[in-house]
């Protein structure tokens, strides 16, 4: 069985989430154990074995992944399809689970008080810069006091350098980047995200402090160059 991790985040009765570590699962080598991304260099078996396992501990009919290409593409599922070209999903259908596959990078899941509605984004710096967190609130017809938000585990400043270029296009945020040297910062891109969630009146907001690059629980590119994705979803409960 995959492992979760365990977080405590206020979600109406009938939704359920879950964030995986890399503890057990089919994937072997640099993907041990529980990669669940085809793209990285994992035996597809593996892979497919992970999901499979996956669903069905959690009793899911349709998980809906994406082929996340660190856009700022918005797609709401109005019938169960996967790997959609986007890197924010969300649905208000009850038998699609929304999925998202990281490595440092912020896993965010969205639900309503509601519980009407599920949905979620892959937040790299590409994405903070073309304001897909700003776009995905937009596409959706609610008052963004309504919304819940989970800030998945992802890399922590201390270990997020980036260099001139990223801090140009997130200059409107410069007072998350801490300068190092010439040319080089650490950025803080979970408080920008959250520093963006409030800007946009979202405030029941939860934040995971685990660091994706510290916490070997947890794939991170950063760390390790060649490695796994571990997934975020959410559904809702039948």
């Amino acid at each position: 069985m995959i492992k979760k991790y365990n977080i405590s985040w206020d979600v109406p009765k009938n939704i359920s989430f879950f964030i995986s570590l890399n503890e057990k699962g089919f994937s072997r080598d640099e993907f041990k154990y529980a990669n669940f991304s085809y793209s990285v260099g994992d035996r597809n078996l593996a892979v497919s074995k992970n999901i499979d396992i996956l669903r069905v501990s959690n009793k899911l009919r349709n998980i809906s992944f994406m082929n996340q290409t660190h856009s700022n593409k918005i797609k709401k599922i109005k019938y169960f399809k996967n790997y959609i070209n986007s890197d924010a999903i969300y649905t208000s259908k009850p038998d699609i689970a929304c999925a998202v596959l990281t490595a440092d990078c912020i896993p965010i899941l969205v639900t309503n008080l509601s519980g009407s509605l599920i949905g979620c984004i892959h937040v790299g710096w590409r994405g903070l810069s073309m304001d897909i967190i700003q776009k995905f609130f937009s596409s959706i017809q609610e008052d963004n006091s309504n919304f819940k938000v989970l800030i998945g585990p992802c890399i922590s400043q201390r270990r997020y350098e980036v260099d001139d270029v990223v801090f140009r296009k997130l200059s409107k945020h410069k007072k998350f980047f801490f300068k190092k040297k010439e040319g080089k910062y650490n950025m803080d891109i979970r408080l920008i995200a959250h520093d963006i969630l409030l800007q946009l009146g979202i405030t029941d907001v939860t934040i995971s402090p685990k660091c994706t690059y510290d916490d070997n629980r947890f794939y991170s590119y950063r760390r390790n160059k060649i490695t796994g994705r571990f997934v975020s979803l959410i559904w809702f409960k039948k």
